[in-house]
């Protein structure tokens, strides 16, 4: 095939890749930020909020190295992620009416359950995308294109916001109702364009002859042990994901019983989240490429810490905006770094099994974390949850900027991540 159709038949997939990850995108906004509003209208107590986030994360996790498997031996994974990405898309539409067939005190437990399955079909196919977009997209472009990418599907994002915000005002359950038949509707379109990408063929491993499944697993568990650098990652993921996860999940609960807001309101909240992260995706992306993503996490990563401690300090319902435009812009910049650094850790071979491992006991830790943080809200209160999640997050992040090296890159000062220190410094060095 001449040079120039490949190029052509490149860009196509690229310029899909990002449609479809637009629609993709706003189906999950549309719905997702605002399950926890809706368990908190069908009654659930801060205890049942923490089990609704924690028991999809630990079904769905858990499941993560078999699925790793599957994905190494299937031969085309773009399977997975069309009937993983179709079955958790649709599921909406179970879960904003099934549980009103139910008796009231049933639904929250209801909710959870199908919130769970949810989530493990998402994850069915989450490995076999990350390994498809690692052939994709050339590694030297990763920052420039994702950071591009992410300012369409957050864009796309923040307009399914907004919509939900309007729909949100109308009567319950009409509003979630709404909400949960569009965020399908988004999302069978995406599966769809998902279905029409080209993406280059990525070559099954074939099994050793006669190599079981237990052996396949114990000879990549040697390896993995192997690199250090892969498993002082994954041991301070584990106390990062506590971390966040501790408190994360009470910001509604916190926004609605504490600070005087509303379902409408946080709407807002969850918007100024996505427009502060459409506004910084360029300034990471140049960022990362320039001084790699390990330098990115740790500057993002200190900011995200404080974030619980600026929860714990809030004062009344407005000041939950400012706290969630801080937001995007920092987990913007640590989410588009830890996705390429993932994809440098991590050999081509065995990719999936490597990033399923560090999905499995990272979400382990997700789904313990909401668990216990919900069950110490009520003991000890909503704030103080806030205060040991920043610590935790701490904890995290001293591990890993001491246990993981990023070679390859010069180290940032502080002016550097200051746009008019730099438009300074290049003025000097014209002169």
């Amino acid at each position: 095939m001449p040079s120039t159709m490949v190029a052509q038949e490149k860009r196509r997939a690229l310029r899909l890749n990002i449609i479809e990850g637009a629609f993709a995108v706003a189906s999950d906004n549309l719905a997702g930020p605002y399950l926890t509003l809706f368990a908190i209208s069908l009654g659930a107590t801060p205890f049942q909020i923490g089990m609704l986030s924690a028991f999809p994360s630990l079904l769905g996790n858990i499941l993560q190295i078999p699925f790793g498997v599957l994905t190494e031996k299937i031969r085309d994974r773009r399977y997975l992620c069309i009937i993983g990405g179709f079955l958790s898309r649709t599921s909406w539409l179970l879960v904003g009416f099934l549980p009103f067939l139910l008796p009231p005190e049933k639904r929250i437990a209801f909710v959870i359950l199908l919130a769970s399955l949810r989530i493990v079909a998402a994850n069915m196919g989450s490995l076999a995308w990350t390994s498809l977009q690692a052939g994709l997209v050339p590694r030297q472009i990763r920052g420039k294109y994702y950071a591009n990418r992410n300012v369409v599907l957050n864009l796309c994002a923040l307009l399914a916001t907004f919509a939900a915000g309007y729909f949100l005002e109308m009567q319950f359950p009409t509003n979630y109702h709404i909400l949960f038949i569009g965020a399908a509707i988004l999302g069978v379109i995406s599966t769809v364009l998902f279905v029409v990408i080209p993406f280059p063929p990525v070559e099954s491993k074939k099994p050793e002859p006669g190599q079981t499944t237990k052996a396949q697993l114990k000879a990549f568990r040697q390896l993995a042990r192997g690199n250090q650098n892969y498993m002082n990652y994954v041991w301070s993921a584990i106390v990062w994901s506590f971390g966040v996860s501790f408190a994360a999940s009470l910001n509604a609960v916190h926004f609605v019983h504490n600070l005087g807001g509303n379902d409408g309101t946080w709407a807002l909240v969850t918007a100024a989240s996505l427009a502060s992260t459409i506004l910084c995706q360029r300034y990471w992306g140049r960022l990362s490429d320039k001084f790699g993503p390990k330098n990115i996490m740790v500057v993002s990563g200190f900011f995200i810490s404080l974030l619980p401690i600026l929860w714990f300090l809030a004062p009344v319902s407005w000041f939950a905006i400012i706290i969630s435009f801080i937001n995007g812009f920092v987990w913007g910049g640590y989410n588009l770094a830890a996705f390429n650094l993932i994809l440098e850790i991590t050999p081509d071979e065995n990719r999936p099994l490597y990033i399923g491992t560090i999905n499995t006991f990272t979400g382990l830790a997700s789904a313990v974390g909401p668990a216990l943080g919900g069950f110490a809200a009520e003991i000890i209160g909503l704030r103080p949850v806030f205060l040991i999640s920043a610590v935790l997050q701490f904890a995290g992040l001293a591990m890993f900027r001491r246990g993981v090296n990023d070679t390859g890159y010069q180290k940032p000062t502080r002016h550097d991540f200051l746009p008019i220190f730099r438009r300074s410094t290049k003025m000097m060095h014209r002169s």
